[in-house]
């Protein structure tokens, strides 16, 4: 028993570990996703025109069987040739000269969204990740202080 629990603690511990890496780096899962999340709570609001539209491609859909989305291009006073934004949209709702409300990165203006709360994730599903990397070494410590050594 003492030996799985080891094993379960050095599972852990480098799950939190990577965890931490990924928290603190530019490129991890998490980290993108916050730092989305800060674009749309602290961003700068405004409009921009549609020039182009497409559809997803499939490697950007998560299954087959889901619903058609289409990759959308804007362009603002600050980029005029058109920024493609990394949002799936859903099909058929944007046209060629549409204006839209947009939100952009403080300091990079070339991270663009369309702003569709809707179509973000809330901040549970954001802020999740943290909360279950900060408890799984308490849960661990609770789980290996209740073990028993006598049989």
């Amino acid at each position: 028993m003492l030996v799985l629990t080891s094993i379960g603690a050095i599972v852990v511990f480098f799950a939190v570990l990577t965890f931490v890496g990924d928290v603190g780096s530019k490129g991890g899962p998490f980290a993108w996703r916050i730092s989305r999340h800060r674009v749309f709570t602290r961003g700068l609001r405004g409009t921009a025109v549609v020039i182009g539209v497409r559809r997803a491609a499939l490697y950007q859909r998560k299954a087959l069987l889901e619903s058609p989305a289409d990759v959308v291009t804007l362009a603002t006073a600050a980029v005029p040739h058109g920024i493609e934004t990394s949002q799936k949209l859903p099909a058929g709702q944007y046209v060629v000269g549409q204006t839209v409300e947009v939100v952009q990165h403080l300091r990079d203006r070339y991270r663009l969204f369309v702003d569709r709360p809707d179509l973000e994730p809330s901040p549970l599903v954001v802020y999740g990740p943290l909360a279950a990397g900060a408890m799984a070494p308490v849960i661990l410590l609770r789980a290996a202080t209740r073990l028993s050594l006598t049989p």
